[in-house]
């Protein structure tokens, strides 16, 4: 690791107690972070969206380590908007099976909510599922002060990229 990396790295650490132990919060700063962390993503990491993501400014990846692991990740990205100006989309969240419920969510959150601030970026929201699965990360954002809105409906679909027929 480079000294200018090593200097990084450390400006943007915050070791935080949780009830399993210290935790080290800090944002990925390079593609070895990311893939440190490709245990936590949903599917297998792309190298040159990782690189990708990674140059540009306002995409933001911030993990949670344990020791040389990573046991949590939040992915972020600053959307502006003409009329509201700039909010900050919560993409993805995870924390490991057997650290959830320590505190390391929280941990992350407080650490996107400092960028925020940083970035200027007025507010933060999020899309999660109502199922099972997502009853704890639910509980945490409501326990931030988030409103639920259950009027939106999402949609998504995959473009082809050979064009449309």
């Amino acid at each position: 690791m480079s000294n200018a990396q090593e200097t990084l790295e450390e400006s943007t650490t915050e070791t935080v107690e949780t009830e399993e132990g210290a935790i080290d919060i800090r944002l990925a700063v390079t593609p070895e972070d990311v893939h440190a962390a490709a245990h936590l993503f949903e599917n297998p990491l792309h190298p040159h969206a990782v690189r990708r993501f990674l140059g540009d400014s306002s995409h933001h990846c911030i993990l949670a380590w344990d020791g040389e692991r990573p046991v949590g990740m939040v992915v972020v990205i600053e959307m502006t908007y003409p009329d509201r100006g700039t909010e900050m989309f919560l993409y993805d969240m995870r924390v490991e099976d057997d650290h959830q419920g320590t505190g390391i969510g929280n941990a992350m959150l407080d650490r996107l909510e400092a960028l925020a601030v940083d970035t200027l970026c007025e507010t933060v929201w999020v899309v999660t599922g109502t199922g099972e699965r997502n009853e704890g990360a639910r509980a945490t954002f409501l326990s931030r002060g988030a409103t639920e809105d259950r009027e939106r409906v999402r949609y998504s679909w995959s473009i082809d990229p050979a064009g449309r027929a």
